[in-house]
């Protein structure tokens, strides 16, 4: 008979809880840490990976007040220093190619592409554009290795829910509430350990939200370099993108 792989992890908590507590203030959850710690584990151990991602983000319109505007991605890596992002929002169609040296970004919508330079692996990549560009990649922080760290340091409570289905897939469901933020995580229960879904109620604008559900991962896949570089198409314009930071 197949053991459920939450038996499992309930087995492995007793074994892991004198090691958990002396960094797990007393309102944590070991068994939301762990299954944490594994998705964080299994996210960071591929190699290459390429997955759908459907956001959700609340904002204020002026004339409607709070909507929530989606956007579709499509996301490819391969570590430690190739990345390509297609979104595709209400908005704005826009692409990001990241090859080991320089970020080309292309606006579809106004047909202008931009280059900026990028340091060789794709998590201080992510952090250089957050910082001098203001450039947020979706659920980027899934693919932190200090993923379940970060959750902690933020939260006052970390909380296991129990499983229940979500997008079709049965998960566990963890909670974290802290000051600022509270997120709500859907982590698949299965031998890859996966995010499904996920919910962050910013509690420092008015509870906005922002939420988003992966499908159709692929891990290890054979991605081709091309899809790595950027070229321009015809009659694009290229635009010089401008710091909001110095070095």
């Amino acid at each position: 008979m197949r053991i459920p792989t939450f038996a499992i992890l309930i087995g492995l908590t007793t074994a892991v809880q004198a090691q958990t507590s002396s960094i797990a203030p007393p309102l944590m959850d070991t068994a939301a840490i762990l299954i944490m710690d594994r998705m964080a584990d299994a996210t960071a151990a591929r190699t290459r990976a390429a997955s759908n991602l459907r956001t959700g983000q609340d904002v204020q319109d002026p004339d409607h007040g709070t909507i929530t505007r989606f956007t579709d991605h499509e996301v490819y890596m391969t570590g430690p220093d190739r990345m390509h992002v297609n979104s595709i929002g209400e908005a704005a169609h826009k692409g990001y190619w990241y090859n080991g040296w320089q970020v080309a970004y292309y606006n579809f919508t106004e047909h202008n592409y931009g280059f900026m330079e990028a340091p060789e692996n794709i998590i201080a990549t992510i952090d250089e554009l957050h910082h001098r560009y203001g450039l947020d990649f979706p659920a980027a922080d899934f693919f932190y290795p200090t993923f379940t760290d970060d959750v902690i340091a933020q939260s006052t409570s970390i909380r296991y829910l129990g499983t229940t289905h979500m997008d079709g897939k049965e998960c566990f469901r963890i909670v974290a509430h802290g000051k600022d933020q509270s997120v709500q995580l859907w982590i698949a229960n299965d031998a890859a350990f996966l995010p499904v879904h996920f919910i962050i109620t910013d509690h420092t604008q008015n509870n906005a939200q922002y939420e988003g559900a992966f499908a159709n991962w692929v891990m290890n896949p054979d991605i081709p370099e091309q899809l790595y570089e950027f070229m321009p198409p015809p009659g694009a314009a290229q635009v010089t993108i401008v710091p909001r930071t110095a070095n």
